[in-house]
């Protein structure tokens, strides 16, 4: 069983080290699912939750590539491109955000994931508020931008980052690090 431990306590890599990102492709129940991935160092041991970005519409797991460099010193990040988006193969219809929700747990399954934090921005929001309300043992907090809001209350903490759904790309990174990070550590 996972604990949830505080990361004020750890040792964070110097604040200009940078994870190496990579690319790799997962079967889904869509076609392949490309995402974009950075790890520690230590090969996660001792890491912190591992973090899922979830992009908006029009975009790919890539536009968190800086984020993901920052963040991955520490904890593993995954970044996929929603199915129909990036290197991702299309579904033959526009998929629900029920539908795109159920492509994250073929993710999550794949890569053996049982506890997770997710940040969503634009529709990825959605499929964040999706994921939390559908499988809360799963999902320990949740950050957004964008304007959408969760049709009810979300059981675990989440974070508005910025009503901008563009605001992690487009925001600098080191400062939009330090926001999530901030979140996802407190104890």
């Amino acid at each position: 069983m996972h604990h949830d431990t505080g990361m004020a306590t750890k040792k964070r890599q110097p604040a200009t080290a940078l994870a190496r990102l990579r690319r790799m492709y997962i079967d889904c129940r869509y076609g392949q699912l490309h995402l974009t991935t950075a790890y520690p160092g230590s090969g996660g041991f001792d890491e912190a939750l591992p973090l899922v970005f979830l992009h908006a519409d029009g975009g790919s797991g890539a536009d968190f590539s800086r984020c993901a460099e920052l963040l991955g010193t520490d904890r593993s990040i995954y970044a996929p491109d929603l199915p129909g988006s990036g290197g991702s193969d299309a579904p033959k219809t526009r998929l629900p955000v029920a539908g795109l929700a159920l492509a994250v747990v073929d993710l999550l399954e794949h890569l053996r994931l049982r506890r997770v934090d997710l940040l969503g921005c634009g529709r990825g929001a959605l499929v964040a508020f999706e994921l939390a309300t559908t499988r809360p043992a799963q999902v320990r907090r949740v950050i957004v931008a964008g304007s959408q809001e969760p049709a009810a209350a979300l059981p675990q903490p989440m974070l508005e980052l910025s009503r901008e759904a563009d605001y992690v790309q487009a925001g600098p990174a080191e400062a939009v690090v330090g926001e999530i990070r901030a979140f996802l550590d407190r104890l």
